[in-house]
């Protein structure tokens, strides 16, 4: 049973710290967790779908924040930009939450990039 708690505290945390590398460091934090999900992803279920949503999430909210800033050329990206970058905030939040509590999160507005 200690073995098995472990695990899922070892899972959770790696979630975690992807999930916030990714945040804070943008796209360093984006390859370094990409290398690290797909070296563990062989090992656990849970950070292969989790690490799989989490990447394809940021990856969808990149090219949102791209079209969102081109559209500011014509007056709409000032109000979608900040739309935009509230909401990447408020759910990548919301799912470090999550996978702090050690629970699958689906993720708003994903495109699926990574299968």
């Amino acid at each position: 049973m200690d073995n098995y708690r472990n695990s899922m505290s070892r899972e959770n945390l790696i979630m975690l710290i992807m999930a916030g590398s990714i945040l804070v460091f943008n796209l360093v934090g984006f390859i370094v967790s990409y290398f690290v999900w797909k070296d563990l992803s062989k090992e656990s279920d849970y950070i292969r779908e989790n690490g799989r949503k989490l990447l394809n999430f940021h990856i969808s909210f990149v090219i949102y924040e791209i079209i969102a800033g081109l559209s500011i050329f014509v007056l709409i990206g000032a109000i979608l930009t900040p739309i935009v970058s509230i909401a990447y905030f408020v759910l990548a939040v919301l799912g470090m939450i999550k996978y702090g509590q050690y629970k699958d999160y689906d993720y708003a507005f994903v495109i699926n990039f990574i299968k």
